[in-house]
């Protein structure tokens, strides 16, 4: 079986924030509701791959350029959702479908044994 690693590294913004500076994320987190609130935001920032707008318990994900909007609830917490929407983003990058995201299919599963770093200085966890 061949095994394919992909690295994830990508630029986080909480807007508000400067013009220049939204305009370099990968990732946008913003308080809202709504995925129309969100595609609006990615419509706007079209460098951003993910767009994730979040109030209390629930959160919409513009995920990639196709623009599907998913649709999360869980706690309310603004670290909950920013770490949730670079989950999406290394999802994405990794060359999974949008669509998926928040129900992967269990034919996508694998032992951590496949995607164990090959790095001695970082433990594989079991």
């Amino acid at each position: 079986m061949a095994t394919h690693v992909t690295v994830d590294e990508h630029v986080r913004v909480r807007l508000p924030a400067p013009a220049w500076l939204a305009q370099l994320a990968d990732v946008l987190i913003e308080h809202g509701t709504g995925a129309d609130r969100a595609r609006e935001t990615a419509a706007t920032h079209p460098g951003a791959l993910v767009v994730a707008v979040h109030h209390r318990d629930r959160c919409w994900l513009s995920c990639g350029a196709g623009g599907t909007v998913i649709e999360l609830r869980g706690p309310a917490c603004d670290d909950t959702w920013a770490a949730l929407a670079s989950l999406a983003h290394a999802w994405l990058v990794a060359g999974l479908p949008a669509e998926e995201f928040a129900h992967p299919s269990s034919s996508r599963s694998r032992r951590r044994a496949d995607s164990a770093s090959s790095d001695p200085e970082r433990p594989a966890v079991v």
